[in-house]
Formats: structure tokens, C-alpha cells, sequence
């Protein structure tokens, strides 16, 4: 009687499987670590990229309100605009009806949209009640913690020399009508890294 032969793996053979094994494994979790990465980047960029988008609706929002509020002083009529190149202030009819404070209850309100070290800032004001263009008093509401830089430019259009520029003031004294909009130019620092916004122009209904 003839015996079988039995044939089993030889030890390079094993040797050989685990090496594979460990090979697959390992590139396995390359891919997972790299897929985890991947995700989170596209995370972060979600933010930055919502981050942008807020703060161009809130200005754009005010800005779209502007209305031309002209007041009679003893020096002459005065246009409640007020444009320098880092705050614009305005009378806006762009105003929270659900809030319960007299600014906004009055249908129309003065802002003032401007930065310091905090970050970027709206300061409101009852428009017929007190002096707007002093840079202090009303409520003063931190938008944005991260911002860091904030520029304004303003259209001058002269149509009777049909002329237009921008401008990096805008003087109430001097002027008695909205700009035809306002370029608005912006810088944050998220996660340690700067960005810049996109500039964008907002158009002013309003002007002449």
C-alpha cells in the first residue's frame, strides 16, 4: 500500500504571505489617512469659504439699504454718508424687524461698518437722534472676530462730465448724493493663515 504525499507551505512561502499581508495592510491605511486628510481639508475649506460668504451678505445687505437722509444745519444741507477708507457710515433702511431695539424699530437706521484689533464692527445709531458722525456712542456690535484688514472704495459717476471714479473718500460736506457703490476689499486670519476676500462692489440703488 503507497502513502499519499502531503505537501504543505514551506517557510519562505509563509514568510512571502505575511510580507504581502503586511504590504496590503499597510496600504490600506495609507489610503484611510489619506482619505481622512482629504476630508478634513475639504472641511476646512467649507469654513473659509462660508466664512466669505457671510461677511459679503451682511455688508452687501446694509449697503443695498443706503438711503440718501439729507439734514438742514446752519452750514447747509448735510447728506448722512459718510465714506473713508476703512468705515463707511450710512443711513440704511436695511433693518431687523424682529428686533426690539429703537434703531431698528424706526425703520431706518445709522451704521457705521468699520475694523479695529477687535475685528471687524457695525455701530448703530437712531439716526435722527443723535450725532452720527461722531465716532463713539450707540451700539457697537463685533461681527467678525478674524478680520484684520478693511477697505472701502466709492463710484463717483459724474454725469455731466460723464466721468466716473473711484474714490477713496466720500465727504458729506462736499456731496449731496450717494455713490453709485462702494468696492469693498477684506482680509481675515483663520487657523493662523490669512486670507483675502474676493473683492466685491455693491451697487446703491439709491444714488442719483
Amino acid at each position: 500500500m503507497k502513502l499519499k504525499n502531503k505537501k504543505g507551505f514551506t517557510l519562505i512561502e509563509v514568510i512571502i504571505a505575511i510580507t504581502l499581508s503586511a504590504v496590503i495592510i499597510a496600504i490600506l491605511l495609507s489610503a484611510m489617512r489619506l482619505g481622512y486628510r482629504s476630508q478634513e481639508k475639504g472641511m476646512w475649506r467649507e469654513e473659509i469659504s462660508q466664512k466669505m460668504r457671510i461677511l459679503n451678505d451682511r455688508i452687501t445687505w446694509l449697503l443695498r439699504g443706503a438711503y440718501p437722509y439729507i439734514i438742514a444745519r446752519t452750514e447747509g444741507k448735510v447728506l448722512y454718508f459718510s465714506g473713508k477708507s476703512g468705515s463707511a457710515g450710512f443711513v440704511t433702511t436695511s433693518v431687523d424687524s424682529y428686533s426690539e431695539g429703537p434703531e431698528d424699530r424706526a425703520g431706518m437706521k445709522w451704521v457705521q461698518i468699520f475694523s479695529d484689533y477687535e475685528g471687524l464692527k457695525i455701530r448703530e445709531k437712531i439716526y435722527f437722534l443723535e450725532d452720527v458722525f461722531d465716532d463713539s456712542g450707540g451700539k457697537v456690535y463685533l461681527l467678525d472676530p478674524s478680520v484684520d484688514r478693511l477697505e472701502f472704495e466709492y463710484l463717483d459717476v459724474n454725469k455731466k462730465e460723464k466721468k466716473e471714479d473711484w474714490v477713496s473718500e466720500w465727504d458729506p460736506t462736499e456731496k449731496d448724493y450717494l455713490p453709485a457703490a462702494v468696492r469693498v476689499k477684506m482680509e481675515f486670519t483663520h487657523d493662523g493663515v490669512k486670507f483675502k476676500v474676493p473683492e466685491f462692489v455693491v451697487r446703491l440703488p439709491a444714488s442719483n
